[in-house]
């Protein structure tokens, strides 16, 4: 039997404005690419925080830190601005302090650093579309101003800046839109679309892609892989059970188009052998049922949820490709999911009349 997610009767209305006072604050998060991107664009903006080598993915309101830094403060600083992300409910830190060899810093001065940074952003056609520019250096601070189209170029933007050798940290007058556009989640077909290789949304596509394919894979502990995409090459990290599903991953992965290499950082710890309980397919449904009533985003949507062997399908329809997104990845999160089947479509636009 089919279960809709929508059109609650005046009691059940009722009962979720009572309970809406004691909800945790991840209800009514965001999405996580939108949790991702902000995490991206703060770490790249905060003094004391090389960004550029931090990873960043965020599953189910979880946010995944990997990669390396400095020293120890700047690990618990990175902690501390993922955790002042709005939507974020937890933050699993992995970064390694690796201490930087002595060597001559850099030294550029503010006019020659402006040319190379507005250079950088100028060559790069994935911001053809955006109007961001060099609004002032001082000190190796580089402030960005201007518009950007979607919210991935601003991040991309901050990124191309940072890169630039000599440049000790951005801050950003950058506007933007503060949503996520369904383009920028998911793209029907990425390889040989001639959008791919302008729109800084690509890597974002990707991202999706690829954890679409290791929620649907029942080998693969889709919650606890992460994923980050840049410029084409995919980071898996996180831990996994065995080498055999660390390789399983990866050749998952590498299916996705538009993908130029994968770099695979995962940590194999064994499971422990603690026993398990089996729960029926019933309860499975039931308990992502709930889960996906209780997100606010989704109350427009309208889910039938079916559950065999622990493998949750998801049919009927959502608003967006975020909603996507956010339904599936609820659905994969629940305990007793061993894999989840993407069966959702897109529902037509309501057009207002006049």
């Amino acid at each position: 039997m089919s279960s809709r997610i929508h059109q609650w009767g005046w009691a059940s209305l009722v009962v979720a404005a009572a309970l809406s006072f004691s909800a945790p604050a991840w209800a009514v998060a965001r999405p996580d690419a939108w949790i991702t991107t902000k995490a991206k664009i703060a770490l790249l903006t905060t003094k004391g925080v090389s960004g550029t080598a931090i990873h960043v993915d965020t599953t189910d309101g979880r946010i995944t830190l990997h990669g390396s830094v400095g020293t120890e403060q700047e690990k618990a600083k990175a902690d501390q601005v993922a955790r002042g992300i709005e939507g974020a409910r937890e933050v699993r830190n992995l970064l390694q302090v690796v201490p930087e060899p002595a060597s001559a810093a850099m030294t550029v001065s503010d006019a020659d650093l402006k040319v190379r940074v507005t250079k950088a952003l100028e060559s790069d056609e994935a911001l053809g579309d955006s109007r961001v520019q060099v609004e002032s250096v001082n000190g190796g601070v580089v402030l960005l101003g201007g518009t950007a189209r979607t919210l991935s170029d601003h991040r991309r933007a901050i990124e191309d800046a940072a890169r630039v050798g000599g440049v000790l940290r951005i801050e950003s007058n950058i506007a933007s839109p503060d949503e996520l556009a369904d383009a920028e989640i998911r793209q029907e077909s990425v390889h040989g679309d001639a959008k791919v290789k302008t729109s800084a949304a690509r890597d974002m596509w990707i991202t999706s892609a690829a954890k679409m394919r290791l929620m649907a894979n029942s080998e693969t502990p889709a919650l606890e892989i992460s994923v980050d995409t840049s410029d084409g090459i995919v980071t898996l990290f996180g831990t996994v059970p065995s080498e055999r599903v660390k390789q399983a991953a990866s050749e998952e992965v590498r299916k996705v188009g538009g993908v130029r290499s994968v770099k695979n950082d995962l940590q194999i710890v064994a499971e422990e052998k603690a026993a398990q309980v089996a729960e029926s397919d019933g309860d499975v449904k039931a308990a992502i049922q709930k889960r996906l009533e209780a997100r606010s985003d989704l109350e427009d949507s309208d889910i039938d949820v079916d559950v065999s062997n622990g493998v949750a399908r998801l049919t009927g329809s959502v608003d967006s490709q975020v909603d996507r997104m956010t339904a599936l990845t609820v659905a994969r999160a629940t305990s007793g999911v061993r894999a989840v089947l993407d069966e959702l479509t897109l529902s037509t636009p309501k057009v207002s009349s006049r």
